[in-house]
């Protein structure tokens, strides 16, 4: 990548936006007093852009915050009833999820404690 005051940029990219899109690029061009043409340069050559997960991934994250979302309601559910053995075993599937999750995801994960049960940080 070259950058040369002395010369012109001559080459085009078109993106197609709906006019809210063009708006909010334009707002945030103006605000850190740059062109639209400036702000979308910067944004894309000098920010690093992680690449986009498989669907099937996206699938697996969405499944298992599903299910997470359910355990943690039954974990709320079962510390009424104060059964210990209940708890835990709900406990231990969340964290499963979550080490499901950051498989998929290559994730580490950090134990909250050393009873082996670990969550997403």
């Amino acid at each position: 990548m070259t950058t040369n005051s002395n010369t012109t940029r001559k080459k085009s990219l078109k993106v197609y936006l709906f006019d809210d899109e063009k708006a909010i690029i334009e707002d945030k061009a103006a605000a850190t007093n740059q062109t639209a043409s400036e702000y979308l340069r910067n944004c894309g050559l000098k920010r690093v852009m992680r690449e986009k997960p498989p669907a099937d991934l996206i699938k697996v994250r969405a499944y298992g915050g599903a299910a997470k979302s359910q355990l943690m309601q039954l974990r709320h559910l079962s510390k009424k009833t104060n059964d210990q053995q209940i708890i835990n075993a709900v406990e231990n599937a969340i964290a499963l999820v979550d080490k499901a999750i950051a498989a998929a995801f290559k994730i580490k994960l950090e134990s909250d404690k050393d009873d082996g049960v670990c969550s997403l940080r």
